[in-house]
């Protein structure tokens, strides 16, 4: 398996809540780039992970239901295809889906935040070497130095273990 390290966005734009709440166009504008920037370099990504840049470019600990509604408007305007990742949603460019044959390193994602189509690759090569099983799970946990195994963590993992088949 091929591993790649992964790249952060921080080309991000500060986007004042309250002007977006007000349709500020600049707060508008600036909404846009930074969406489609994170999404640009970072794709395949979590919705969970796009909110936490885009937090990080309110300044703010938590978006609010109106600004992620908001969020959720720009997102189907630029036309971003969504898949899902079990608990969560995978943005993608407006191009869809596309081939991944590698698994991004050192980032600051939870496994939940991985798409599958890239945590496949993990399952993949460990199954090569004759996992499967309790064995398959704990090391594709151990992979990203875990030693949990919480049931969401297991459930998560057998449907990536389940994709790979």
């Amino acid at each position: 398996m091929k591993k790649v390290e992964y790249v952060r966005c921080n080309d991000l734009k500060f986007i004042n809540l309250n002007g977006l709440y007000n349709d500020d166009y600049t707060s508008l504008k600036n909404l846009d780039y930074t969406i489609l920037k994170v999404i640009e370099v970072e794709a395949p990504i979590s919705l969970n992970m796009l909110k936490a840049r885009l937090r990080e470019a309110m300044e703010i600990k938590k978006i609010s239901q109106k600004a992620l509604d908001i969020i959720n408007e720009r997102l189907d305007y630029y036309g971003i295809v969504r898949t899902s990742n079990l608990y969560d949603e995978i943005l993608w460019p407006k191009k869809g889906v596309f081939k991944i044959d590698y698994l991004r390193v050192n980032g600051d994602r939870q496994i939940y935040d991985i798409a599958y189509q890239e945590m496949v690759n993990l399952s993949k090569d460990f199954i090569k070497y004759g996992l499967k099983d309790e064995e398959l799970l704990r090391a594709m946990l151990s992979f990203f130095n875990l030693e949990v195994l919480t049931e969401k963590a297991r459930t998560y993992l057998e449907f990536i273990i389940e994709k790979s088949m």
